[in-house]
């Protein structure tokens, strides 16, 4: 027979129904806890969500639904501090998602968005019956106010699929930030220097291949409306791991998970800091072309003396601008 409290881990908030059955039990040997009060508003509001639910799947009239949600929301409301919350009761009416607020330079309202939704997290694992990784990203892209990618390599095949998307957030003026690696050798030197010749897109790079050995994969996606969106996962920017790959990427959403997507921020924020990864310039690419070249010929122990001069002048002008106020004297050493 199963037993009403399996043995295992715990972390449920102990409501009369779980507090009746430890009391029946009292063999089980039960260790309790308490609640961080910085932690209460989280919990307590995880807890009540998971009830709310299952009452308004018990009740199928969508009016009864409705006036259980604003019976709520008038009942937290009661205490003076939280009366302002009154205004969060919901509209008695046809419609009652707000989809779009349509940006001006549309003529005729229809923002492209993804299939999955924008509100709850969900789980890509290459399956035929999902839709494809590269056409979320696609339209994903196109309502982003902002993009942050990092990925272990990018390559041509991938970064083509995705160019369309590239050029609307270039006429839309949207800011782009990449980090990248030399990594394996695997990222294709062209495709990684078109990115970085659009005025709209920042590229940091790192070029130490033994220390720096950044597997993350992960597309987030900034909007000002607050539905942000980030797909964290397996799949760098390749043809095969964003449509036939079986590539597994966990799509977060800033309403069901945000600190998952805060913690992105702030760690991307330390990776794009960082000294490991150096600003990438189009126009002095040397050096990434033989990090590449000896990431994939390991035997060639030697960068050539112009791609040295290239990292030189690269990390002379990053600490130049990451401390203005220094002075510095470059000294490099004969071959």
């Amino acid at each position: 027979m199963k037993p009403e409290l399996p043995y295992g881990i715990y972390d449920a908030l102990l409501d009369e129904e779980l507090h009746d059955t430890l009391l029946r039990h009292p063999e089980l040997r039960s260790v309790l806890g308490k609640i961080d009060v910085e932690e209460q508003p989280a919990r307590y509001a995880a807890f009540l969500a998971k009830i709310l639910e299952q009452a308004l799947r018990e009740q199928s009239d969508p009016a009864v639904r409705l006036a259980i949600c604003n019976r709520l929301v008038e009942v937290v409301s009661e205490d003076g501090d939280v009366g302002h919350l009154l205004r969060r009761r919901l509209v008695q009416t046809q419609r009652q998602v707000l989809f779009e607020i349509t940006p001006p330079d549309y003529g005729t309202p229809g923002v492209p968005r993804p299939q999955t939704p924008v509100t709850e997290s969900s789980l890509f694992t290459g399956s035929p019956r999902e839709p494809q990784l590269v056409h979320e990203l696609l339209a994903e892209m196109q309502s982003a106010d902002a993009m942050e990618i990092l990925v272990s390599f990018i390559k041509w095949s991938g970064l083509r699929l995705l160019m369309p998307a590239f050029e609307d957030l270039r006429s839309r003026n949207t800011p782009v930030r990449v980090i990248t690696t030399s990594y394996m050798g695997a990222s294709d030197a062209p495709a990684v220097e078109w990115l970085a010749r659009m005025p709209n897109v920042q590229v940091r790079v790192s070029y130490d291949t033994e220390r720096t050995r950044l597997h993350a994969k992960a597309y987030h996606f900034k909007r000002n409306s607050g539905f942000s969106t980030a797909y964290i996962g397996s799949a760098n920017m390749s043809q095969v791991a964003m449509t036939s790959g079986l590539e597994w990427n966990l799509k977060v959403t800033a309403q069901d998970m945000p600190h998952i997507l805060e913690k992105f921020s702030a760690e991307f924020e330390t990776y794009w800091n960082s000294l490991e990864f150096l600003p990438f310039d189009p126009d002095y690419p040397g050096s990434f072309r033989e990090a590449i070249r000896h990431a994939r010929n390991p035997q060639l122990a030697r960068l050539s003396l112009s791609s040295i001069f290239d990292l030189i002048l690269f990390r002379r002008e990053y600490w130049i601008n990451f401390l203005q106020n220094e002075r510095f004297t470059v000294i490099g050493g004969t071959l």
